[in-house]
């Protein structure tokens, strides 16, 4: 299913279910495609997107959308159905998605998305196609899967965990998949002063216990783990904000300037200060 939604008014997006195409599949989300600057209003909290953007969403309330001052409305929303278990890339909070039934969301801000926009007209074209059969299904199946695993891509020139909400109570208890988006989601919103201490603590468990969970769930040390949102925290904020250097290693934990430029040299091969210099030339 393909809305699109243009114009220079506030439109109301609203998630309807369609029918699967088999018994173990079901559209466990929308795909919205960002191709101008825009507000989603959503319950419990607003998103300022840009054009490029693409958030992954499931919201049974919907989802208001509205055109910023001089710029119309420029959004197309895919609901595919998708196997719930979907196999297209280390992304933990996109398996949560597939897995569980909350209302969540995922806001993907890329700067080079020349991939994701084909896979996003492709997808446009096979729905516009008719009649619908069982082979054109596949195909949209397919290329929804694609666009999943470019979204993964923890390489890529951008952030993949941004904005998200998903619910924490019974983590304990929940899937793997769920328990490492939730923790990974508070890492991501706590930045500035999380610890594996305080993050254990935070969610019921002893230290050490934690410890071994995160290195279960990441294939990391929780330092790494840590360690390496930061970082990609760190460049983006490089690539989508003005804040200077310092500001945004505060921000993303860095009380030493010094270390912050030695991480990120480390990580991407040059200081935070080249790094803007490269992907915003004056």
């Amino acid at each position: 299913m393909l809305q699109t939604f243009t114009g220079d008014k506030p439109q109301h997006l609203k998630l309807v279910e369609s029918t699967p195409v088999s018994a173990t599949s079901r559209i466990p989300f929308a795909i919205v495609q960002c191709r101008s600057a825009c507000e989603m209003r959503l319950p419990a909290r607003s998103l300022d997107l840009r054009a490029g953007d693409i958030v992954l969403l499931r919201a049974s309330q919907g989802a208001d959308l509205l055109p910023l001052a001089g710029t119309p409305l420029d959004v197309r929303v895919f609901q595919i159905a998708m196997a719930k278990d979907s196999d297209f890339g280390p992304n933990e909070q996109i398996a949560s998605m597939l897995a569980t039934a909350e209302d969540a969301h995922i806001v993907f801000r890329r700067i080079d998305h020349r991939l994701c926009d084909g896979y996003c007209d492709q997808l446009k074209r096979l729905e516009e196609t008719a009649p619908t059969d069982a082979v054109l299904n596949y195909e949209k199946s397919t290329l929804a899967h694609l666009l999943l695993t470019e979204l993964s891509r923890a390489k890529f020139n951008a952030m993949m965990i941004i904005e998200s909400a998903f619910p924490e109570e019974a983590v304990r208890y929940a899937p793997r998949t769920h328990q490492a988006a939730v923790i990974l989601n508070y890492m991501t919103t706590n930045l500035a002063k999380v610890t594996l201490a305080s993050a254990a603590t935070h969610f019921g468990y002893e230290p050490n216990y934690f410890s071994r969970l995160t290195r279960q769930l990441y294939h990391r040390s929780f330092t790494e783990q840590l360690r390496f949102i930061r970082m990609h925290q760190a460049r983006k904020l490089l690539e989508l904000t003005t804040q200077n250097v310092a500001d945004i290693a505060l921000a993303v934990g860095y009380k030493n300037p010094a270390n912050f430029d030695r991480h990120f040299k480390r990580a991407f091969g040059q200081s935070p200060t080249a790094y803007r210099r490269s992907v915003k030339p004056q």
